[in-house]
């Protein structure tokens, strides 16, 4: 580092012995304050040394967090309804916009399209005209079932939920985290036919590749009522795995979850 360097040499070393890193850490282990210590972070992120991953907290590394992308097939479903209906909202995703992160191709891809009570119905009938496979409010039945279609199929939720969406080509869809909370939902919820053991490998290649944002993840849980279950996934995944998870996630969670730990041995034995 010249002497033009916006952070010290000894931030800078401190920041890549760890791959993440907090303000709270900043300030204890190098003795800085609060203001100080975000002035670091801001700085090292635009040097491309970390990037911010949620409130206060920085994975080591370059690039952004996880991305999804449309695929042409979603483009075209998403083209068509706003050309039907042009002022309606919905948010399009499907689960081989994770694809990316699987450690084998996804099977049976499928198309879930979230709107409003008011809409759903038109937008059905619209796509049925297409020659789409649609289903408004799929049961248990249908998620667990959906693989064995002859045909892709398009499952419609009356949802509006905001939180956690990009604007991409004009429309809304799921940020990577929602996409991997919604499936984890409808996995444990709705019996959708998906592999646990899939989804825990493209949430370590997720975090891996890109890294994820925490922050969005665990919020977004939140809204969805899976949080602990979540924080489960983390504390296990932190304890049995070399994986970057930050200890400042399980804050007011880590001493209940290791005392639980010890109550599970003692009932083992």
């Amino acid at each position: 580092m010249g002497p033009q360097s916006p952070v010290p040499q000894k931030a800078v070393k401190y920041a890549t012995r760890h791959e993440t890193i907090s303000v709270e850490q900043i300030m204890q282990d190098l003795n800085v304050s609060r203001i100080t210590a975000k002035n670091y972070l801001s700085r090292l992120a635009k040097m491309d040394i970390v990037k911010r991953i949620g409130r206060g907290l920085y994975q080591v590394g370059k690039g952004s967090t996880a991305t999804v992308r449309l695929s042409p097939e979603l483009s075209l479903i998403a083209s068509y309804l706003r050309e039907r209906f042009p002022i309606a909202q919905f948010t399009i995703w499907s689960i081989n916009m994770l694809a990316d992160y699987a450690h084998y191709a996804v099977g049976r891809d499928l198309v879930v399209l979230e709107t409003d009570r008011i809409l759903s119905p038109s937008i059905r009938d619209a796509l049925i005209e297409r020659g789409y496979r649609v289903i408004l409010n799929p049961e248990s039945k249908d998620f667990r079932e959906y693989a064995y279609y002859s045909d892709k199929a398009i499952f419609i939720l009356e949802r509006s939920e905001k939180y956690g969406l990009l604007e991409v080509e004009n429309l809304f869809i799921p940020t990577p985290e929602r996409i991997w909370l919604d499936i984890y939902y409808l996995i444990t919820r709705k019996e959708l036919g998906f592999s646990p053991g899939e989804l825990g490998v493209i949430f370590a290649n997720m975090l891996r590749k890109e890294g994820v944002n925490f922050s969005r993840l665990l919020r977004y849980a939140q809204r969805r009522n899976i949080r602990d279950e979540v924080i489960i996934f983390l504390y296990c995944l932190k304890r049995f795995s070399q994986l970057a998870i930050p200890d400042t996630l399980l804050v007011g969670k880590k001493e209940a979850l290791k005392i639980i730990d010890e109550m599970v041995g003692g009932a083992r034995e």
